[in-house]
């Protein structure tokens, strides 16, 4: 059963083919699934171990099959007539050994689902979350929607587990203040402990991933806005989405309310291959009253960038070591330079991750920062802000402020309020 690991996790398109096939020869697949959340994390030692020890319970010539989506496919071609109890109990007993290793996650009332093929293709779709019975209509079915397939296979759980939060903070002499928070889906986080078996490498794929993250990112941002609301959210998406319907019902959500405090970024990468989408949507977010930057842009790009043509209220630009490379005068200038013409904090430095970035900033005129680092200054407030009972130490509540999962499994509030000001940092 060890070897089931060392295979490719079938893909759910492949798996349904393999189901018609049987049954276009009249046989009649009997099988169960396992349903293991994403949200478990399961690593090939994990499902090892339910190979190795629990499925000598299942009937002889039950074939296993790992599926992109993290389930475990038990299938046999014939009838199923013996009981599954002390197989199902068993698997129960790993997950549980999983979730008290990991602290976090929870094992489904539909842990274990059996089917018969083809007369439960709808139930086997709905647990996959793809329209499955659709193929059953001709023998030259079309493939699955890429879009719809991601859809099904991203929860909305899944993308709030991988969301982070980030402060905006901006300095001067005098002064520390929170100007507004980023919320995003960290992209590797989703990859590796919900996405693991999808491969996904094309800029196609790639770009419809992005475009279902935002959707998702959406659906998350309105369940936790009322604990951050009246501060001002940055959201990062693709001009398709926001020229789209589902952004659309976004922004009229709660009578609009998301509006007035709402600030969407564009990538510099995606503003440029899609031009005139995006002078298209930077009029429609105005018109709407929603502020509108151009984000990811690199120190050596700011010399093929005019700030006077730019139609944006803000920019964020990525710290790096360039800065302090060979070319440190003149990339310094550069910034300089936008820094003076993009005033009233409408100039962001961005990924600043250590003291360097910070103090090289300042020296250059910026004055709003965003990163790590950033962060990390704030967390000495914690121990005075922090009012919940399951405060251990100021490093969980500090996690609770970057990762919104955590503030709600820990009962933390929100500390870092819009316009909150903190001198002493």
């Amino acid at each position: 059963m060890t070897a089931l690991m060392t295979k490719p996790a079938l893909t759910l398109n492949r798996f349904i083919e393999s189901l018609r096939k049987h049954a276009a020869n009249g046989k009649t697949p009997h099988m169960g699934i396992l349903n293991i959340p994403p949200e478990l994390r399961l690593g090939a030692e994990d499902y090892q171990a339910i190979t190795r020890d629990a499925f000598h319970y299942l009937p002889e010539n039950t074939q296993i099959y790992r599926l992109e989506n993290g389930m475990l496919a038990c299938v046999r071609g014939g009838k199923w007539a013996e009981d599954d109890s002390n197989f199902v109990d068993h698997v129960r007993e790993t997950l549980e050994e999983v979730i008290d290793r990991q602290g976090l996650g929870s094992i489904p009332t539909n842990l274990w689902n059996r089917f018969k093929w083809p007369d439960d293709d709808e139930r086997l779709g709905k647990l996959f979350g793809l329209p499955v019975s659709a193929r059953m209509m001709g023998e030259n079915w079309e493939r699955f929607d890429m879009a719809e397939m991601l859809r099904g296979a991203i929860t909305t759980d899944a993308v709030f587990d991988s969301c982070r939060r980030q402060a905006i903070l901006s300095f001067d002499d005098t002064r520390r203040q929170v100007l507004g928070h980023e919320i995003y889906c960290s992209l590797d986080y989703l990859r590796q402990h919900h996405l693991a078996s999808f491969l996904l490498e094309g800029p196609g794929e790639l770009e419809i991933l992005s475009r279902v993250l935002d959707e998702k990112v959406m659906e998350v941002t309105r369940s936790i806005a009322p604990s951050i609301l009246p501060d001002r959210l940055h959201l990062n998406m693709q001009v398709q989405t926001v020229l789209s319907d589902t952004f659309a019902e976004f922004i009229n959500h709660d009578d609009g309310k998301l509006v007035q405090n709402l600030a969407i970024e564009f990538s510099m990468e995606n503003a440029i291959a899609n031009w005139w989408e995006f002078e298209d949507a930077c009029e429609f977010l105005h018109s709407s009253g929603i502020q509108v930057g151009l984000d990811r842009i690199t120190l050596p790009a700011l010399e093929f960038l005019s700030p006077r043509k730019m139609n944006v209220d803000f920019i964020k630009v990525i710290w790096d070591q360039n800065i302090i490379g060979s070319r440190r005068t003149e990339v310094a200038e550069r910034l300089r330079e936008f820094a003076n013409l993009f005033v009233e904090n409408s100039l962001i430095l961005t990924r600043c991750d250590s003291r360097t970035a910070l103090r090289m900033g300042r020296s250059l005129g910026v004055e709003v920062f965003q990163g790590s680092y950033i962060d990390a200054m704030m967390g000495t407030y914690l121990h005075r802000e922090c009012k919940s009972k399951r405060r251990s130490t100021d490093k969980r509540c500090a996690v609770c402020q970057w990762a919104p999962r955590e503030a709600r499994k820990n009962g933390c509030e929100f500390h870092f309020r819009n316009g909150k000001r903190l001198s002493e940092v």
